[in-house]
């Protein structure tokens, strides 16, 4: 693990610039939830339990396909919810998911009943602190992350009951909104800055809050104003894992949400992309003046073939990344998708550049 850092530091410069002008070339990176434990041939119960597997497994990857930031992608939509008592179930090779028979919370009205997390102590929260300690060793940035409030009530208490809830009792989710938002996700936060002793901006991401899930009205009023609301309170946060725009009549609605809690870089993936079309997102962005992270098909990645994957990512860095201001993202690679297509990816990033138009 020696230069490590030194590794990413031509990668890292050029996703710094990518945000806001023309790097010498397209930065690429990916989603990893657990394809690098099976190229590394490393069980996924190890990976995301033990801090030095899951790292050992990402940064062999990010090596292997020639990535320009490591990727760090652990669970992180189940994190506080197994510290609060979750059962999560291994099924072999799979990204771990909270049992969806046994709900920690059967009813919204209990929700004072749960127990409350120790921050960095309670269930794979110390995994967390380790892989940021891990990080700062080898002169990487830690990653500040943390569950969307939408998606973590309904790992607490199924996506179903959610929604029901909301139709029969709006306040007391809301009362419940406000409990996780105040008591364990600023905690939370909070905990990993000062672990790490560095202030960064904390990713939230969400899952369950996007259309067609959800109603932008939905989507305002019980996930948007909890994430400003934890803003306000630990300042520093950026929105992600929203999408869905081209389920929905007006798509420029949820892009002003998503650009509000982006920090500067907006974020679109397919199937949106293949349906809107990636020019489409950047007039949006040229008009409001942000960067374009484009994400490709996962289900691409794992079919193929080569040709169309490249086809694809030429499509993606003609249309889209004309002037700069563009990452070509890897949407969460699957766990057996064949190397040569996500090389495919990395080609192409390399030997495909920005358009230039005045």
């Amino acid at each position: 693990m020696q230069n490590i850092a030194d590794k990413f530091r031509d990668g890292l410069a050029r996703m710094k610039k990518a945000q806001t002008g023309v790097p010498d070339r397209v930065p690429v990176y990916a989603q990893m939830s657990n394809h690098s434990a099976g190229l590394a041939g490393e069980s996924t119960y190890d990976f995301f339990t033990n801090a030095e597997t899951f790292l050992n497994c990402e940064l062999f990857a990010d090596e292997f396909y020639g990535f320009d930031a490591p990727t760090i992608s652990y669970d992180c939509y189940n994190i506080e919810a197994e510290a609060m008592g979750a059962r999560l179930l291994f099924n072999g090779d799979e990204v771990p998911e909270v049992n969806p028979e046994k709900p920690l919370l059967s009813s919204v009205s209990n929700f004072k009943k749960l127990n409350l997390p120790k921050p960095g102590k309670d269930g794979r929260m110390p995994y967390v602190i380790e892989i940021n300690d891990r990080l700062i060793d080898m002169g990487l940035a830690p990653k500040i992350r943390f569950c969307g409030i939408f998606t973590l009530v309904c790992k607490i208490m199924g996506y179903e009951n959610l929604i029901a809830a909301i139709n029969s009792d709006p306040e007391q989710v809301h009362k419940f909104m406000l409990f996780l938002t105040d008591e364990v996700l600023a905690p939370w936060i909070m905990c990993q800055r000062e672990r790490s002793g560095v202030n960064a901006i904390a990713t939230g991401s969400e899952a369950f809050a996007s259309p067609p899930l959800v109603s932008l009205e939905l989507l305002e009023e019980f996930c948007i104003q909890y994430f400003k609301r934890l803003e306000g309170q630990v300042g520093g946060i950026r929105l992600a894992g929203v999408w869905g725009e081209s389920t929905i009549k007006d798509p420029v609605k949820l892009l002003d949400i998503k650009r509000d809690g982006s920090k500067g870089m907006i974020q679109a993936c397919d199937p949106d992309v293949s349906v809107l079309g990636p020019a489409f997102y950047k007039q949006y962005a040229d008009k409001n003046d942000v960067g374009l992270i484009m994400g490709l098909d996962a289900g691409l990645i794992q079919s193929g073939p080569v040709s169309e994957i490249k086809k694809r990512s030429r499509r993606l860095i003609n249309e889209a990344g004309v002037n700069g201001r563009f990452v070509l993202f890897i949407n969460d690679i699957p766990y057996d998708a064949p190397p040569e297509h996500i090389h495919t990816v990395v080609s192409a990033a390399r030997d495909h550049q920005y358009a230039l138009k005045v």
